[in-house]
C-alpha cells in the first residue's frame, strides 16, 4: 500500500481527568456517571453531537436484557433504572413496572438523549462532543494520553484511568492490547442493521397490514428486497403512531470505513425499496420514512481480550462468579455474518443451510440448536465478572459495552444494552476506585466495587 509520510509536531493537551471514558453510549454513560458520582473527575468523549450512541445514533429500541431469562423479574436495575424513570417522566418511556412486564424498555430517541444530557451534567461530568479519538500514547503499559481529532484540530487528553467504550474497542487496540474480531476460524463478525421508522400508517387496518407483509414475503422470496424477515409493521419505540422495524442486515467490518460505506448506503436503498412496494398496498398510499438511523449499527466489531474470556457455555448456563460485577439474560443470538437474508433470520437456531454453513462445518459440526439451548435456565442469567473488564497488555485501562472480553458467541448475548449499561456503570465505580488508590484497574478490591454497586441500587 501507497503510504504518505506526516511530519511529526506538537500535539496540545487540552484537558486532563482522574477518569477519561472514550464513548457516550449505553457503556460509556453510566461508566462516567458512576465515576463522577463517586468523585473522580471525569472526562467523557463523544464523537458525535449527542449522547447515547446506537440507542440514539442508531435508533435501536428497546432496551433488551434487563429482566431475567423467560421472566419478568428485573436482573438490571441501578443507572439504567434511573435512566428508564427520568425518561417515562418525559412521557418517553413505560415506567419502570410495565416494562418489567414487557421484558423491554421501549423509549423514544429524543427522551434518551434528553435525560443522558441532564445525568451527565448533573454529576458533573466534562463532555467533549464531536471529538473521535483516534490515537494512544503510551508509557510502557499504560496510557498517557489519547489523541482526539475534531474541528479544533489534533489535540490530546491526559488521565490516571482511561474507559474504553467506543464499541469498538478503539482505544484498546490502538493502545497494544491483545484484540480478537469475529469468528475464531475467519474473522467475520455479525452482519450490521439499521432500524427505520416509517409514518403516515396510522389508519391502516389490522388486514391491510397482513395483505402487505405478505406482499413483502413475496418479494423477499423473489429477492427483490434483501431483508431477513418481513415484519416491518414492528413497533420497538415507546410512541405506537408508526412502525419502527428492525430488518435490515449488511454483511461487513465495521472497522473498515470501505465496509461502512457500502452498509449504509445499502440498508438506506433497502429503506426506500420497502416504501416503494408498501406505497402500492392499499392503506399505505400515505406512507413515508420519517427517519433512518444516523448510523448503521455495527452487532459485533473487536473485543478487547481480558484476564476472562467470557463463553457461550457461561451463558447458556447461566454461570456465575464470585467477581461478578453485572448480570445479563439475552441468548447467543448471531446475525449471520455472510449477511445473508430472507429466509436466513438467525444463525445457529434457525438457519436453513445448517451443516452447510461454514460456520458450522469448521466449529460445531453439523446440527442446528433450538432457542433454548441458547439461552440461560428459566428465570436464571449469567454473569459478568469483572475480569472481563480488565483487558491484557495495558495497565489503566478497563472496558465497556460491547468491546468486552468474550467469545464470537457470547458477545452475541452480552452485547445487549441492558447489559451494556450495568457493565459501564461497574467500570465507573472500578475506574474512580482505581484512580483514586493508584493501583492498576484489575487490582481493585473487586468487593468493594460490588458493595459500592449495591449501595448504588444495581443488581450484582
Amino acid at each position: 500500500m501507497r503510504t504518505i509520510r506526516e511530519p511529526a509536531r506538537e500535539v496540545p493537551v487540552v484537558a486532563q481527568a482522574d477518569v477519561v471514558v472514550v464513548g457516550g453510549g449505553p457503556g460509556g454513560l453510566p461508566a462516567a456517571i458512576a465515576a463522577a458520582r463517586h468523585g473522580a473527575d471525569v472526562l467523557l468523549i463523544e464523537r458525535y453531537g449527542f449522547l447515547g450512541g446506537l440507542a440514539t445514533a442508531g435508533l435501536v429500541a428497546p432496551i433488551l436484557g434487563h429482566t431475567a431469562s423467560g421472566s419478568s423479574t428485573p436482573i438490571v436495575a441501578g443507572l439504567l433504572r434511573e435512566f428508564a424513570e427520568r425518561m417515562h417522566a418525559l412521557d418517553g418511556a413505560p415506567s419502570w413496572e410495565e416494562s418489567a412486564r414487557e421484558r423491554c424498555i421501549r423509549f423514544d430517541a429524543e427522551a434518551f438523549k434528553r435525560v443522558a444530557d441532564e445525568m451527565v451534567l448533573e454529576a458533573g461530568v466534562r463532555l467533549l462532543l464531536h471529538a473521535l479519538v483516534v490515537g494512544a500514547v503510551m508509557d510502557g503499559g499504560r496510557i498517557a494520553a489519547v489523541l482526539i481529532e475534531s474541528k479544533s484540530g489534533r489535540q490530546a487528553v491526559t488521565g490516571d484511568v482511561f474507559v474504553d467504550a467506543t464499541g469498538d474497542a478503539d482505544v484498546a487496540f490502538r493502545a497494544g492490547a491483545e484484540t480478537r474480531q469475529g469468528r475464531d476460524f475467519d474473522g467475520q463478525v455479525q452482519s450490521m442493521g439499521s432500524f427505520m421508522h416509517i409514518g403516515g400508517v396510522e389508519g391502516v387496518s389490522e388486514k391491510q397490514i397482513a395483505a402487505a407483509r405478505k406482499e413483502v414475503e413475496r418479494a423477499l422470496r423473489m429477492g427483490q428486497l434483501r431483508f431477513y424477515h418481513p415484519g416491518f409493521a414492528g413497533v420497538n419505540t415507546y410512541h405506537r403512531d408508526g412502525f419502527s422495524p428492525n430488518m435490515t442486515r449488511q454483511a461487513g467490518d465495521p472497522t473498515d470505513v470501505f465496509d461502512l460505506t457500502r452498509a449504509e448506503v445499502g440498508v438506506r436503498e433497502q429503506a426506500w425499496r420497502l416504501l416503494t412496494l408498501l406505497r402500492t398496498m392499499p392503506g399505505f398510499e400515505g406512507a413515508y420514512l420519517r427517519q433512518t438511523s444516523f448510523q448503521v449499527g455495527p452487532r459485533e466489531s473487536r473485543r478487547a481480550i481480558g484476564d476472562y474470556v467470557l463463553t457461550w457455555e457461561d451463558l447458556r448456563q447461566g454461570h456465575k462468579f464470585t467477581d461478578a460485577i453485572a448480570r445479563g439474560s439475552w441468548w447467543i443470538d448471531i446475525h449471520c455474518p455472510l449477511g445473508n437474508t430472507y429466509p436466513v433470520h438467525l444463525c445457529i437456531a434457525e438457519c436453513p443451510r445448517g451443516a452447510r454453513c461454514p460456520f458450522w462445518a469448521a466449529r460445531h459440526g453439523a446440527g442446528l440448536l433450538s432457542r433454548d439451548e441458547l439461552r440461560p435456565p428459566q428465570g436464571d442469567w449469567y454473569d459478568i465478572p469483572y475480569r472481563c473488564l480488565t483487558p491484557k497488555g495495558v495497565d489503566n485501562l478497563l472496558v465497556a459495552g460491547r468491546c468486552i472480553s468474550a467469545t464470537h458467541e457470547a458477545i452475541a448475548g452480552a452485547r445487549i444494552m441492558a447489559t451494556c449499561m450495568a457493565v459501564g456503570q461497574a467500570a465507573g465505580v472500578a475506574a474512580t476506585l482505581a484512580a483514586g488508590s493508584g493501583v492498576p484497574p484489575r487490582a481493585v478490591d473487586v468487593n468493594e466495587v460490588q458493595r459500592l454497586l449495591r449501595a448504588d441500587g444495581a443488581l450484582v
